[in-house]
């Protein structure tokens, strides 16, 4: 009988500080550090996405499509610490003439996840060259799945 009582109270002190951890979690905003943004060429030919940098080999093959003035952009090409940050982008659609702006506007970490909200400003331009608009921003490296939302 006392090995029973006792198991229950286990299990029901388990089950307890299991939802008082998930209880306890408030979202925080995550302060990210803006590492480039601006307006691709065309010439990268990145396709429209919004996505996240968790290693050097990854983030090299997006630089490499870069061309130099798009580099001059960004304030961070190499050394970037990837065992402590990961890289958090958004690479709008190419459109003739530059027309849309990203903006990052907020990033929260959730107990299950990090929601990246970004926006997309209407910016007309006299000019008719194709340009696509990005954004890339560093945030403190973590395990939890990064989802965007479009504001």
């Amino acid at each position: 009988m006392k090995t029973l009582i006792l198991s229950m109270l286990l299990i029901l002190t388990l089950s307890c500080s299991k939802n008082n951890e998930e209880n306890s979690f408030t979202p925080k905003t995550i302060i990210p550090t803006l590492i480039g943004k601006g307006l691709l060429s065309g010439n990268e030919n990145i396709s429209p996405q919004n996505t996240a940098f968790y290693d050097t080999s990854t983030w090299n093959n997006i630089l490499n499509s870069f061309d130099s003035g798009t580099l001059q952009q960004l304030t961070e090409t190499t050394g970037v610490d990837f065992a402590n940050f990961q890289l958090i982008a958004v690479f709008d659609t190419l459109y003739p003439s530059p027309i849309y702006e990203v903006n990052i506007t907020n990033i929260t970490e959730n107990l299950d996840n990090i929601v990246v909200s970004y926006e997309k400003i209407y910016a007309p331009s006299g000019s008719s060259v194709y340009a696509q608009s990005f954004m890339i921003v560093k945030i403190p490296k973590s395990t939890k799945p990064v989802v965007f939302h479009l504001q």
